[in-house]
């Protein structure tokens, strides 16, 4: 597996996932968000893949004190990456006090992080 900077040729493979994620969001307001992360945060904005397909993604941004990660997805069956990505951005990012993360299965990634 490899973990990478999300780039620019990623945003449509993102869009379409979170946009199923989201159903009641525009896609132009999803792809906004995504290309703004991406832009202004490229070191905290990671995807893992193997052999060209997409395992997961994080998105996130460092405010002054706090890491707020926005998007932990995982591909169904392969949720085993949370852990790795979230340690990736983790050791990029200079000490703070706090992370905050906004996230629908909490259950399922404490499962995994164990």
């Amino acid at each position: 597996m490899r973990i990478r900077k999300i780039n620019s040729s990623d945003v449509d493979r993102i869009v379409k996932l979170l946009a199923k994620k989201y159903p009641g969001e525009k896609i132009d307001d999803i792809r906004e968000h995504t290309e703004w992360h991406i832009k202004g945060f490229p070191e905290f904005c990671l995807i893992a893949e193997k052999d060209g397909k997409l395992l997961g993604f994080i998105i996130c941004h460092l405010h002054a004190d706090s890491l707020e990660i926005e998007e932990l997805y995982a591909v169904k069956g392969k949720e085993h990456v949370f852990k790795r990505l979230i340690l990736e951005v983790l050791g990029r990012i200079p000490k703070v006090d706090t992370i905050i993360m906004w996230l629908d299965n909490f259950k399922e990634l404490i499962g995994q992080l164990k």
